[in-house]
This record gives C-alpha cells, sequence and structure tokens, in this order.
C-alpha cells in the first residue's frame, strides 16, 4: 500500500494553479455552509431551540387545561372551592370563627 505523504500532496497543490483554486474554492465553500447565517452549524442550533420550545410549549398546554378546569369548577358554582379560596384569599370568616393568624419567622 502507497503511503500517503502529505507534504508531497501539498506542495503539488500549491504549484498547479487549478488545484488550488478547486482547493481554496471548496475550502470556502464548506466554511460558508457549516458556520454563515444560514449554514449548517445555525440550522442545528435552531432545531434544539425548536424542540425545546415544543417541550415548553406541551407543559403550557398541560397548566392551561388545568386552569381552565379549575375555571369550570367557579363558573359552575362549586360552594366548597368558592368558600377555600374566599377564606385564604380575604381572610373571611363563618359567624363565631376566630382566625389566629401567626406570624412567619
Amino acid at each position: 500500500m502507497p503511503k500517503f505523504d502529505l507534504k508531497k500532496q501539498i506542495r503539488k497543490i500549491l504549484k498547479s494553479p487549478k488545484l488550488l483554486l478547486i482547493s481554496a474554492t471548496f475550502l470556502v465553500l464548506g466554511a460558508t455552509l457549516l458556520f454563515a447565517n444560514k449554514g449548517i452549524w445555525r440550522h442545528v442550533i435552531l432545531r434544539q431551540e425548536v424542540a425545546s420550545l415544543d417541550d415548553k410549549s406541551k407543559l403550557l398546554d398541560i397548566e392551561e387545561k388545568s386552569l381552565q378546569d379549575r375555571v369550570g369548577l367557579l363558573d359552575n358554582g362549586d360552594e366548597a372551592l368558592i368558600e377555600r379560596i374566599a377564606r385564604e384569599r380575604h381572610h373571611m370568616k363563618r359567624p363565631g370563627e376566630i382566625i389566629y393568624r401567626l406570624k412567619e419567622q
């Protein structure tokens, strides 16, 4: 098997203008395809961002469904839920009850 001597190949390319031009063209095109604004590297990064945003979208869809279910309970007049919200948020009480508030440390 013949051994490829890299120095000999480089000298051959540098001596021949056609090979030099072709090599330079391929080098520039390759670098452009990989690293340009619309290159392969940018494409890979954008695909990762799309996958990440799809995951976030799915999580938000689940949260939205949960909130819509809760709103549905409020619209239907679920008395226990309305009373719990009134007691927690607005510190409301029934007649004869006493509310104790503890200081957080």
